[in-house]
Order: structure tokens, then C-alpha cells, then sequence
């Protein structure tokens, strides 16, 4: 089966996003969709408008399914049908019967095409899950799944760390990540090539290898989603599920669904369109990977012609940290600062963070 979308989770840490752009309630946001969790999970954290774009309608097909589970499914229930949790080919027909009611015409007629994600569970169905699920089984070799599920008793960041350095760091691994990450076949399997046209000559296995001591040790492994699906293929615990499939955040979603939109259109169009002071919240993700200099600082002149005064914007980047361009260093105070210190803690903290304040 080919993959029917590019990711199945975004690969975002959305509480760090809350607290980038200090979410507060009545604050207008627009974000990239993606796969759908920081749109979603910021819905559940807290009442906001929020307009999601995407330019590929798969992933947005995804984002409305993960609605329409909230609409429709108990949280546990949601988790199966979207396979954050393990459940029965037969069972998740049954649940995205029940879920079909709250998505269009258009959206059944996709899934109904694209069944067996469904039937797999429709977060592993994704390019980049696929992909890293061939080397989860391995990495939990290497590492030992009796040594992996210890580092979840470790209760504070410096016992994560020195029981890591201690247990889990091997030179296996990081040839694992070496053969994983290697270019001839991450860039043909794991991720489309426009995503890594600033990656170079860059190691990006001896960068993604850096960052992983802090993926197990930065948060409790008992309450990270990100580390329990990579290594696992699912959640362990229910405290551990995307704030949306949470008992309060489920019912938050219900309560506001109408707080958000799904538009087929991106980024640049988005701001485009909007009318002056419509958004003072920007959720940018990591585009910048994706475009290249000009574009990327026409669409940062473009967002803060268009923000509302005293706005706040987050990006994301792994390959290339934009020069924000200098006839917008009146409006537009970069603080790398507080993104140094923001992805300490972030619950997936393979990206760089630049936050700005836009004035």
C-alpha cells in the first residue's frame, strides 16, 4: 500500500507552541495543519479560533478524521481508531463507521479509497511512520526493551540522563541511526526531497543522534507520546496521549470544533488573504525546511505587514535557520533566547525553535 499521506503525526511539540506564543483565549492563530495535532491539541488546551492550512488535501482529509474521532468516539476509542493505541482491523471499521457521521462526502469517499490505513490505524499509515517503523523493532533490540521501559521510572531529568549515558548510549545505536538516516534511502523513503533541499552535505544521522539523549531525558518517557509511538509503534499509557484524546481536552474539542478551520490553501495564500490584524498568533512549523531564501522572506515581510500589533510567531527548523531580512528588524525582534530555553523541554526535540515577536 502506498502511502497516502506524508505524516501521520505532526512532529510538534504543541505545548511548546502554547507557551512560544502565550495562547491565551480569544487569540486568532494560523498554523500549518499537517497531520493535525498542534491545531488540535491547542484547541483542547484552551478556547481559540483557529485557521489550519495545508497544500495537500491528504493531510487534511487526516486532520478532519482526527475531528471527527473527537466528535464522535470516548477518548480510548479515539486512540484505537487512529492507532495511537493497538486494535483489531475489524474493530477500527466499526469505530470509523460511527466516526463517518461527522466528516463530508469528500472525506468518506478518501478514506473509503484508502481503507486499509484506516484498517491499520491511519497515524501509522503515514510516509514518515512507515518508514521509521522499519527500524523501531531494531532500536528496541539494540537498545532492550526491558533497559527502554526502565527509563520510565526515572523521575527527574538528571536521573533520565545519567541512567542514558549509563544504559541506552552504544555505538550500535548510533550505526543504526547512521544506516536509518543515511541519504540514499531517507531521502527516497522517509521524507519527500523537497523537505531536505537545504540539507546539503549535512550528517543529519550525527544531528538527529545529538538531539536524542534529550528525546529521552528532557520530559518523563511515561508522559512522551512521540518517544512511546517511535519505539513501541503505539502509546503505553493513557496519560501519555495527544492532549486531545485526553478526557478534558476531548471534551474541550467537542465543545469548540467550530473554533477551527481546515483550508486547502497555503501558508503565503493564507496571509495574503486575510485583511490586516485578522491573526496575532502564527504557527509556521517548519516551511522554512521547505522554501527557499526569497520566498521565505517574502512570506515573513508578508506575515508581519499582516499581523495584528504585539503578534507572536513560532517556526521550526532542522536544515536551514533563515536570515530574517533587515528591513523588518524594526517590526521583528527574533528572541533566541526563549527558543533555546523552550526546546529544553521539548516533548520531540529534533527541530530548532525561533520565536518572534512582531511589533
Amino acid at each position: 500500500m502506498k502511502p497516502p499521506y506524508n505524516y501521520g503525526i505532526s512532529q510538534e511539540d504543541a505545548l511548546t507552541e502554547r507557551r512560544a506564543l502565550e495562547i491565551r483565549e480569544g487569540d486568532r492563530l494560523l498554523c500549518v495543519a499537517s497531520a493535525g495535532e498542534v491545531p488540535l491539541n491547542l484547541l483542547a488546551l484552551g478556547p481559540i479560533a483557529i485557521e489550519a492550512v495545508d497544500i495537500s488535501p491528504a493531510q487534511l482529509f487526516l486532520c478532519r478524521l482526527k475531528l471527527g474521532a473527537c466528535r464522535a468516539l470516548e477518548p480510548l476509542e479515539a486512540a484505537a481508531l487512529l492507532g495511537f493505541m493497538d486494535a483489531s482491523a475489524e474493530k477500527r471499521r466499526r469505530l470509523f463507521d460511527r466516526t463517518a457521521a461527522f466528516l463530508g462526502d469528500n472525506e468518506k469517499g478518501f478514506w473509503a479509497a484508502n481503507m486499509p490505513a484506516v484498517e491499520r490505524g491511519p497515524i501509522r499509515a503515514g510516509r514518515f511512520e512507515r518508514y521509521l517503523g522499519r527500524f523501531s523493532p531494531a532500536a528496541l533490540a539494540v537498545l532492550g526493551e526491558r533497559k527502554l521501559r526502565r527509563l520510565f521510572e526515572q523521575d527527574t531529568v538528571a536521573a533520565r540522563q545519567e541512567y542514558f549515558d549509563r544504559h541506552l548510549s552504544t555505538a550500535l545505536l548510533k550505526v543504526l541511526f547512521k544506516v536509518a538516516f543515511h541519504p540514499r534511502l531517507y531521502h527516497k523513503r522517509g521524507i519527500a526531497e523537497e523537505g531536505l533541499r537545504h540539507g546539503g552535505k549535512r550528517d543529519i544521522a550525527e544531528f538527529f543522534y545529538g538531539r536524542f539523549r534529550d528525546f529521552c531525558a528532557a520530559t518523563p518517557a511515561r508522559k512522551n507520546p512521540y518517544l512511546q509511538f517511535c519505539f513501541f509503534g503505539r502509546v503505553l499509557f493513557p496519560e501519555a496521549l495527544p492532549e486531545y484524546l485526553s478526557e478534558e481536552g476531548l471534551r474541550r474539542v467537542r465543545e469548540n470544533h467550530a473554533s477551527i478551520a481546515w483550508r486547502l490553501e497555503s501558508y503565503q495564500e493564507a496571509v495574503d488573504k486575510s485583511p490586516p490584524g485578522r491573526f496575532n498568533k502564527f504557527h509556521l512549523s517548519n516551511i522554512g525546511d521547505w522554501m527557499g531564501l526569497e520566498e521565505y522572506a517574502r512570506l515573513v515581510a508578508l506575515v508581519c505587514e499582516k499581523a495584528a500589533p504585539s503578534s507572536l510567531a513560532i517556526s521550526r527548523y532542522i536544515h536551514l535557520d533563515h536570515p530574517l531580512p533587515e528591513a523588518l528588524w524594526e517590526r521583528l525582534v527574533r528572541r533566541d533566547d526563549r527558543g533555546e530555553e523552550l526546546v529544553r523541554s521539548d516533548r520531540f526535540p529534533f527541530y530548532n525553535l525561533v520565536v518572534m515577536e512582531l511589533r
